[in-house]
């Protein structure tokens, strides 16, 4: 959307379930599903590895379609997520700068659809998608129990807000694609770091997960005051692997002048998410290296404030990002407390060689499938994790009402 009055009140549904205060409220389920993929990682543990991504993708789908719609995701192969990594992956392909020749030259949206091939993919992407969120919007308003899109309904008839239902379940869709790719993504790249960059980060994360937490529970969000290198490996994560790496494309209303050039209105502006975060000037040297210490300050005891620019930046930030943060950090927290995470085995028995480069290329950079084992550090994590048990069983009404409950009080 441009900047009208439509995507500001956009903004203001987004922020009264996404800003720091309303994600906090989040953080309970956001901790029992990062328990339930403990669970997942710890019943194939062992043996030649696992590919990750079908565990981290069905995790934060189910965190998102909780809370968002009232129900979770119990498998990697669940239509519902494998739709909606589908439509993700060709939204990413679609919007790469240059993608369509339409892009450069608008006029030719003007040809027969025999013509523009560009015009039925869109068109099949968008009636795909449609029919997906208007499916998981109708279950959603149907709970029984409190959801955000259940929150949002009422929001926008309590004040009279001129927003079709069709265009608010595209509201709430949205914010499951940006979670899906963000979250998941980056939890992903944190495996990939763990296998190809661990020049002493694990040990010190250990150190201090074994100070504070010790070995007779889980880590869990209350801890992490007292655990700023998590925070810290966390920051890290975004600027050494953005999921974004070369921004959302973007236009400028006016005309502007910076550093002596001229950029005129209507230009399409690209911001190098990957070079920001490279700049060695604010992030210190070695900025391809996984260095969590960069945001510590010098006794190493609180982070630095430092910018990260994976997020985007001004009137269009991600609304999602402290949502993103919360749930990112306890599962790192919980990974690091649990698991030796390692690169898988090949068919000889060898360690593969997992490329810490070797992405996709799009709007969002993904890690090439690749095996990791997870064993667990010691016996206790065994006993933690099965004492904990299956969380399928929990009432996750009860959980979402608590947390409609806070809501109420905002």
């Amino acid at each position: 959307m441009n900047y009208t009055e439509q995507f500001k009140e956009h903004q203001r549904l987004q922020a009264t379930v996404l800003n720091a205060t309303p994600a906090a409220a989040y953080s309970p389920f956001q901790a029992l599903e990062s328990q339930q993929l403990l669970l997942d990682l710890l019943e194939n543990a062992g043996g030649s590895g696992i590919d990750v991504q079908g565990n981290f993708q069905r995790a934060t789908a189910s965190i998102i379609h909780a809370v968002l719609y009232g129900f979770r995701i119990k498998d990697s192969s669940d239509p519902v997520l494998r739709t909606v990594v589908k439509l993700n992956e060709e939204f990413s392909d679609f919007i790469k700068v240059g993608a369509h020749i339409v892009d450069q030259f608008p006029v030719l949206n003007n040809l027969p659809g025999f013509l523009a091939p560009w015009k039925a993919k869109a068109e099949n992407h968008y009636t795909t998608k449609k029919a997906l969120r208007d499916d998981n919007f109708r279950r959603g308003t149907e709970s029984k129990s409190w959801n955000i899109s259940k929150h949002l309904k009422k929001n926008v008839e309590k004040d009279n807000l001129a927003m079709p239902l069709d265009e608010l379940s595209f509201e709430v869709g949205t914010i499951i694609d940006a979670a899906l790719d963000g979250t998941s993504d980056s939890l992903i790249w944190f495996i990939v770091a763990c296998v190809t960059q661990d020049s002493g980060f694990i040990a010190k994360a250990r150190e201090e997960l074994d100070a504070h937490v010790g070995r007779d529970r889980l880590p869990i969000p209350e801890d992490r005051t007292n655990l700023p290198y998590i925070t810290a490996i966390v920051e890290e994560l975004f600027c050494w692997r953005p999921v974004g790496p070369e921004g959302v494309p973007h236009m400028n209303r006016e005309e502007l002048s910076h550093n002596g050039y001229t950029i005129p209105k209507g230009s399409v502006v690209i911001p190098n998410v990957w070079t920001i975060a490279r700049e060695e000037a604010v992030f210190g040297p070695s900025p391809d290296e996984f260095i969590p210490d960069r945001w510590l300050s010098e006794d190493g005891k609180s982070p630095k404030s430092l910018p990260v620019a994976s997020f985007g930046y001004g009137r269009r930030t991600c609304p999602g990002r402290h949502f993103a943060r919360n749930a990112i950090w306890i599962v790192v927290a919980q990974l690091l407390w649990a698991f030796d995470i390692k690169a898988g085995l090949s068919e000889t028995g060898e360690p593969t060689v997992v490329d810490p480069i070797a992405c996709t290329y799009g709007m969002v950079m993904r890690a090439l499938p690749f095996k990791a084992s997870f064993n667990p550090r010691g016996p206790w994590v065994r006993e933690i994790i099965t004492r904990n048990g299956d969380t399928y069983n929990r009432d996750i009404g009860a959980m979402l009402d608590r947390i409609g409950e806070t809501f109420t009080k905002l």
